[in-house]
């Protein structure tokens, strides 16, 4: 008579190897999904993060930009009404005033200049601080290599020796120094359109130093 418990062992082994199977394929299928969602959460996390830093980047440059134009109009406007005193010959008191306004929008630029020049390098990067001040081609006392901080610093020490001059010491040529001035307004125009299409590509921030990266290294392979 045929022995049945070798058949049945090998029934027992066949559904014990199944069980195994199946709890492999659940305990990996549960550490694949759980992986994966991870994964996914991460990178949304992640998305939410930069879409919060860029946001916040945006409004910092956003104020920037607006400060420094508000102070820079009013530099402009006081520089030319000490010009216009100059020329219209106008009394000492008024002459005086308006050189003691002028010097406010001065020192008003002057306070804050460092905090402007640390906030150009973070939001837009080096490429746009050159723009702003640039150590080495404002030493050079070239005018049209000069930043915006170095045209700024030129056209003061012109107009100061102007407000100065006396009857035995020719000043500088009142309309030179109108368009000096406009040259400095040429360059902070460019410098803020430059600066609005950067806030409105978002690259500001990190993202502004990953662009010039990026430029540098093109550069570099050319």
């Amino acid at each position: 008579m045929p022995s049945t418990e070798e058949p049945r062992k090998t029934t027992f082994s066949s559904q014990i190897f199944e069980l195994l199977k199946v709890g492999m394929t659940l305990a990996l299928t549960g550490l694949i999904g759980g992986g994966i969602t991870y994964y996914y959460q991460e990178r949304a996390h992640r998305a939410q993060q930069e879409q919060a830093d860029l946001a916040t980047a945006r409004q910092s440059a956003l104020t920037f930009l607006r400060e420094v134009g508000d102070i820079l109009e009013q530099r402009r406007h006081f520089a030319l009404r000490v010009l216009d005193t100059i020329q219209e010959n106008a009394p000492p008191e008024e002459r005086d005033q308006a050189w003691k306004d002028y010097m406010n929008a001065v020192n008003a630029w002057n306070v804050k200049w460092n905090l402007y020049r640390a906030l150009v390098l973070e939001q837009f990067g080096p490429e746009m601080q050159k723009r702003f001040y640039d150590e080495k081609a404002d030493s050079e006392a070239t005018w049209a290599n000069y930043s915006i901080t170095g045209k700024l610093m030129s056209f003061h020490n012109a107009l100061e020796e102007l407000h100065s001059a006396t009857p035995d010491k020719p000043p500088p040529d009142v309309k030179a120094m109108e368009k000096l001035y406009s040259s400095i307004s040429q360059d902070t125009y460019g410098f803020y359109s430059e600066v609005i299409a950067r806030i409105q590509e978002g690259r500001i921030g990190k993202h502004s130093w990953a662009a010039s990266n990026t430029q540098s290294d093109h550069s570099d392979a050319r």
